[in-house]
């Protein structure tokens, strides 16, 4: 078990960005996780040394698990998207998606919403028609219209 461990250490080693220059993690759904699972094998500065992509923190997570991390799966889901918040590249934070074409998943992925909010969105899309702009998918019930208007500059239709 050990030795699992000090393997999922290595492969973490330098894989996020490093911690000194900040004051304190964001706050977050899934930051405890961060703190607890991540600190059983290694600093913050070696789980932190990158930004990477939602796909590679839900496989970096997922390999961390295979070596003994222990989490839930809701645990597990939570820490893959509180990385992928607030670690992410700079290409990511700026993915476009098309409101008349994406899935559900992506709609929650590229546009920060819940995945009741994104499958609310493809719902109506699939009993309305398609969307005209974001004003349309910001009237949808169950979606913070907020967090469309937030996110509008990366709607496409």
């Amino acid at each position: 078990m050990a030795s699992m461990r000090i393997r999922a250490a290595v492969v973490l080693a330098g894989l996020c960005l490093p911690l000194a220059a900040q004051d304190a993690l964001p706050e977050g759904k899934g930051k405890v996780t961060l703190e607890n699972t991540c600190t059983e094998c290694h600093g913050l500065d070696k789980a932190l040394g990158g930004l990477r992509t939602r796909p590679r923190w839900r496989d970096i997570v997922a390999q961390m698990r295979s070596k003994g991390a222990t989490m839930t799966d809701m645990e597990f889901n939570d820490l893959v998207e509180y990385l992928s918040l607030n670690f992410a590249t700079p290409e990511e934070k700026t993915q476009k998606v098309n409101a008349n074409k994406a899935s559900a998943k992506d709609l929650e992925t590229a546009l920060e919403l819940s995945a009741a909010a994104a499958a609310a969105i493809v719902r109506h899309r699939e009993a309305n028609g398609l969307f005209k702009d974001w004003q349309q998918v910001a009237k949808v019930q169950g979606v913070d219209r907020s967090k469309i208007e937030a996110q509008k500059d990366r709607l496409l239709f």
